[in-house]
């Protein structure tokens, strides 16, 4: 597994894992390795105030409409604002998203709050180290009223229910929100399951470099599996040093099938990603559609080369285990897809390591 590779490569210096299967670029130190190999990582500082989720004495620390401060004293450390709730909580720009969690799971004193109580769901944009504020651990809790939806949610004195995939993740510095997706069949096809592992939020920027869908203009977060978000850190920081400042893409996470077949895509595990081009910061743009070179392994264009150039050395660099360019067939001439299919070492059109003039038929 990646996240495991990971801490062996940080334990022992190295860049590949003992397979030989995945490669990670160089990165910030992280904390030193506690017992077992897993990070000890430090608590965060300086929370956040002033909404749900925040530390409080008194309701007046919390100032917004029906707060509530659930106390030191009734198993919350430092207190904590929130609201009573019955399924779903209000969020707010700035702060973390939230989550109503079912009264069984909060601490007996507050179980006069009625169905549900308002926490601050995980988030190591605010909390880089450990998703929650000192004396909180990231824990999978039910909703109101709501038992079949869980999510990863801050409460107090718990023991972290992160895989360490997701702890390898924030240790790197990747922004995120871990987060729990339901596993479910695609239209149609009900003998078939969507799974996800280790599911995450990815925020943007990521490493600095903007995730915009498609053309449009508003930075937007992705979803998908945790080592699915290592693979895209790992591609962030190969471009980003030739100036990229937006990766644009056709999507993640979708629970279907590949088209005209009853198999499940990568896209339904979370694992992969539709890249449509880069946007650089000195204005230039290279798109899959606009600069693929078709049927050449020497392109003469600057935008042809950097694309070519690119998911060679993501291949080569184990970055991805498959990647489809515009030279596998039609309906790639728009994006690379790249993914984490298990086993395979696969790029252009059959198993091996091609990339060049197409070997299909139109």
């Amino acid at each position: 597994m990646r996240h495991l590779a990971l801490v062996f490569l940080v334990a022992c210096g190295v860049e590949y894992d003992v397979t030989g299967n995945y490669a990670y670029f160089p990165l910030p130190e992280i904390d030193a390795l506690g017992e077992g190999g897993t990070q000890s990582l430090p608590q965060d500082t300086d929370p956040l105030l002033g909404w749900i989720g925040s530390p409080c004495e008194t309701v007046a620390d919390c100032p917004y409409e029906d707060a509530v401060c659930l106390l030191d004293s009734e198993g919350f450390p430092a207190g904590t604002c929130s609201l009573a709730c019955d399924q779903y909580c209000p969020d707010a720009d700035g702060y973390p998203m939230t989550f109503c969690a079912d009264i069984a799971e909060l601490p007996p004193a507050v179980s006069d709050l009625g169905d549900g109580g308002c926490l601050s769901r995980c988030d190591f944009s605010a909390y880089p180290a450990t998703g929650c504020r000192a004396d909180y651990g990231c824990a999978a809790v039910t909703r109101a009223n709501e038992p079949e939806t869980q999510q990863f949610t801050c409460m107090p004195g718990a023991t972290t229910d992160l895989s360490s995939c997701q702890l390898d993740l924030a240790a790197r510095g990747v922004v995120f929100s871990p987060t729990i997706i339901a596993d479910r069949s695609p239209e149609d096809y009900p003998e078939l399951t969507c799974h996800v592992e280790d599911p995450v939020v990815i925020h943007t920027p990521l490493f600095g470099v903007d995730l915009i869908y498609s053309d449009g203009d508003n930075p937007t977060d992705v979803k998908g599996s945790c080592e699915m978000a290592h693979a895209l850190a790992d591609t962030i920081l190969d471009v980003e040093p030739e100036g990229v400042e937006t990766l644009r893409h056709y999507g993640t996470y979708n629970c279907r099938v590949i088209a005209g077949t009853n198999t499940l895509s990568r896209h339904s595990m979370g694992d992969a990603i539709d890249i449509m081009g880069f946007d650089f910061a000195d204005g230039r743009s290279y798109t899959l559609y606009d600069d693929w070179e078709h049927d050449r392994d020497n392109p003469v264009g600057d935008g042809g080369a950097f694309l070519y150039d690119a998911a060679n050395r993501w291949h080569d660099d184990y970055v991805w285990n498959i990647i489809l360019t515009p030279n596998y067939n039609l309906a790639h001439d728009n994006h690379f897809h790249v993914d984490l299919t298990p086993g395979s070492d696969f790029m252009g059109f059959w198993d091996g390591r091609y990339i060049g003039p197409a070997l299909y038929v139109d």
